[in-house]
Order: structure tokens, then C-alpha cells, then sequence
């Protein structure tokens, strides 16, 4: 038969040369061979060592060198761009900076609001009203401390030393005891006397009056402003 003829390896007929072909076409043959071979495989230009284990690997594999490229990345578990996220031996991924999510996003082992705001943690807000159930989606939330300053506690303080303890008042009137020390000069006229229960008075006709005498009186006895300089916030308790 005559000589076949072809461009790739798949084009050559494995049956060929056959019995009864000239013993001189086998140079031919043989040239058609490697012809195929260089025409198969243009750019290999060094030894191919992966096996045939291995080149199966890619028996499937549609992707173009560009998104091949994409997983060529120099250390797993580190973000590249434009590189395609891969993850470590110990499953950890570095250097992620924005994450978006359209949709559900479920993991283990990473810290979630709900662990950042465990029961009784204490949620502050100075412009939204909103329950926080609401806002983060999670835990039952009760208002708090209205109207009050929060303090931390200590324990060598009786007035400090329970959770949730409630004391002090926005306004005081002062008793007797809670006054400061301090002294009062005599009134006009009135001076010390001889006797020390008895004063006297001066510029009169020698009369006498008897001890403790009362001055003037002053002041309204009103409570006094009690309150520290505040600002005010909204504030809920996570209770479940």
C-alpha cells in the first residue's frame, strides 16, 4: 500500500507498515513518526517527567493557562492577588482584606458577635434605638441601666462589691452631721461676757442675755445637685 500520511499522533495508523510494504519505505515511516510527534508536542523542549499517573490528573481539566495560573500561588494559606485562595496544612487563611458574602456564611471555629457579646454582655449605642435582636441578629436584649451610670465593681466597697447593686441619688439635702466645720462671728453689739454663760451687750445699759444666742439664719435648706458630668447613650443587657 502506499505510504501514509499524516500530521498529528493520532492521525497514524498503528497497523502500519504492513507485510507486504517495501522494506524501503520504512525511513519513510520513520520520518512520518517523528514528524507527529514534533507537530503533537511543539513546545517541549526538555524532558517530561511526570507519569502517567500523573498527566491522567489532567484528564477533564478544561481550564485555559490564565486560570491555571490562578492557583500558582507561592505560599498556601497566604492571599494573592490576583491569586485564588488556598488554604494551609493547619486549614488557616492570611491576609484576607475585604470578605464579601451574599449569602449565608457558615463556619467552625471562627469568633462570631454572638462570642463577642455573650449573656449579660452590656451593648451601647448613641444613635439607634433599635434592639440590638435587630441590629446583629442575635440573644434576647433587655434595656438598661436607664437613667444610671454604670461602676465597676469592687469588692473592698460594700457599695460596689454586687452585680447589679443600685445606689446614690441625683439630689441631696445636707443633714446637720454632713455640714463642715466652721464658726460664726458674734453679731453686731454682742460680746463675750465675764461670766462664761452669760454675754454681754455693748452699748447698752449693762443688761445681760443668757448664753447660746442664735444668729441670723440664711439659706434654703435645698438638696444640692448630685450629678457628675454624663453623657447619655442608649443601653441594652443580652439576657439569653
Amino acid at each position: 500500500m502506499g505510504l501514509e500520511t499524516g500530521t498529528y499522533i493520532d492521525s497514524l495508523n498503528s497497523s502500519n507498515p504492513t507485510a507486504t510494504d517495501a522494506v524501503n519505505e520504512g525511513d519513510d515511516h520513520i520520518r512520518l513518526i517523528k514528524s507527529t510527534v514534533k507537530a503533537t508536542f511543539p513546545n517541549v523542549a526538555g524532558a517530561v517527567t511526570p507519569t502517567h499517573t500523573e498527566l491522567n490528573l489532567l484528564d477533564g481539566v478544561t481550564a485555559n493557562t490564565t486560570e491555571l495560573n490562578y492557583v500558582d500561588v507561592a505560599t498556601l494559606g497566604t492571599v494573592e492577588a490576583p491569586k485564588a485562595v488556598t488554604a494551609d496544612a493547619n486549614k488557616d487563611i492570611t491576609g484576607v482584606r475585604n470578605l464579601t458574602c451574599t449569602g449565608t456564611l457558615t463556619a467552625s471555629g471562627l469568633i462570631t458577635l454572638a462570642d463577642v457579646y455573650p449573656v449579660g454582655s452590656i451593648y451601647i449605642n448613641a444613635s439607634v434605638a433599635t434592639n440590638p435582636a435587630t441590629l446583629l441578629g442575635f440573644g434576647t436584649w433587655a434595656a438598661f441601666g436607664a437613667g444610671r451610670v454604670m461602676v465597676g465593681i469592687d469588692s473592698t466597697q460594700t457599695e460596689f462589691d454586687t452585680l447589679e447593686e443600685t445606689g446614690g441619688a441625683k439630689t441631696h439635702t445636707l443633714t446637720t452631721s454632713e455640714l463642715p466645720s466652721h464658726t460664726h462671728n458674734n453679731p453686731a453689739g454682742i460680746s463675750p461676757a465675764p461670766n462664761a454663760n452669760d454675754v454681754d451687750i455693748t452699748g447698752g445699759n449693762g443688761r445681760t442675755i443668757a448664753d447660746n444666742v442664735a444668729t441670723a439664719s440664711t439659706g434654703g435648706g435645698q438638696a444640692h445637685n448630685n450629678l457628675q458630668p454624663y453623657i447619655v447613650v442608649y443601653m441594652w443587657k443580652r439576657t439569653a
